[in-house]
């Protein structure tokens, strides 16, 4: 069921994000921008509004996975199929992935404090006050060894998330059982995962001198260059997503199909 993926196939799933996104751009474009505008409306919900955009991401990722599987099948995609984790029987698991994704960021937050003697809590109250800072002032009272601890912390829980969404979406998973089957398929084939981030993370870095460039030509355009980027950015590493669950786990057949 579960395969161990080398780490070439790393660089493989990155390409394969490109060669999807080529095939239908505005019409991903055009689910995340309709994804961003619900995630904008639920913040203006009181305090709960920025939980309820983390509690639903998981059903939303629904959506995404299953346009990815539309593009690879050729087949059109709507802005009805954000909506597909909606409706899938399995939306009580997905919703409680949510939960259990805000739980995971608050031990990690309160135990990255706890090591670090409330290192993260006192930079972002002093970012609070002083709001926007210069890159000098940034790099002096910017916390490096807690925000890596933090990253550390949080390593286990981004591993059994990763394929939890589409073992509970597509192979009728429970929640815990996706996420033990994800945690070791990605400890499993963790050379695969290396090389995939920091192929995307060397990839990301490139996008800055081509701001920086716009930027030296009018700041306006360069700000709008480097927003535009960094969506679609974002986007073909959603789409890059799907070929590192369909290498590990087969593609969903017409039976995982109808079970969303």
């Amino acid at each position: 069921m579960m395969k161990v993926i080398n780490a070439q196939s790393g660089w493989t799933w990155v390409k394969q994000g490109f060669v999807l996104f080529r095939k239908r751009p505005m019409e991903l474009l055009s689910l995340f921008f309709l994804w961003m505008m619900l995630t904008q409306l639920l913040r203006f919900i009181p305090v709960a509004g920025q939980f309820l955009t983390l509690f639903l991401f998981p059903v939303f990722s629904v959506g995404f996975m299953q346009a990815c599987r539309y593009l690879e099948n050729e087949q059109k995609i709507t802005p009805g199929l954000l909506f597909t984790g909606f409706q899938s029987p399995h939306v009580v698991a997905l919703l409680g992935s949510g939960l259990l994704r805000i739980a995971a960021l608050f031990f990690t937050y309160w135990f990255s404090n706890l090591i670090n003697d409330e290192a993260l809590s006192e930079f972002m109250k002093a970012a609070a006050k002083t709001g926007p800072m210069d890159a000098g002032s940034l790099e002096k009272v910017l916390p490096v060894k807690a925000i890596l601890l933090t990253v550390l912390i949080y390593i286990p829980f981004a591993m059994a998330f990763w394929y939890s969404v589409p073992l509970i979406a597509w192979q009728r998973m429970t929640l815990i059982k996706s996420m033990f089957y994800s945690f070791f398929a990605v400890l499993h084939s963790w050379k695969a995962f290396l090389v995939y981030f920091l192929a995307w993370y060397g990839l990301s870095i490139l996008v800055s001198p081509l701001a920086i460039i716009f930027l030296g030509i009018d700041i306006n355009i360069g700000v709008v260059m480097l927003t535009a980027m960094s969506f679609i950015i974002f986007v073909i590493v959603y789409c890059s997503s799907y070929p590192t669950y369909t290498d590990v786990f087969g593609k969903p057949d017409e039976d995982n199909q109808a079970a969303v």
